[in-house]
């Protein structure tokens, strides 16, 4: 039987954007990045709201992302392709 794995980024009020509609306040370091990929490669498939899928869709590009530390960019294969369809399924 699958599990399912109910992940939220969030602010500790709840919120994922600021009240501009940024998501900068989440910048990430190292350690977190290494953490965030561990769990993601858990992840076979996602369920965005089409807000978060316009935020997660950079990750498609993720060279124009300016200054990404390395467990950035492990990142983006593991989110964008790696047995993750939800960029595939949702962008064809």
């Amino acid at each position: 039987m699958a599990k399912l794995i109910y992940d939220a980024c969030t602010s500790l009020d709840g919120y994922v954007a600021d009240e501009n509609g940024n998501f900068d306040w989440a910048e990430l370091d190292e350690e977190v990045y290494a953490f965030i990929n561990n769990r993601e490669r858990q992840i076979g498939t996602y369920l965005f709201g089409r807000k978060m899928y316009e935020t997660m869709a950079v990750w498609e590009t993720p060279e124009v992302i300016p200054h990404l530390p390395a467990a950035a960019l492990e990142y983006a294969p593991i989110i964008a392709g790696g047995g993750n369809p939800y960029l595939q399924a949702t962008s064809a």
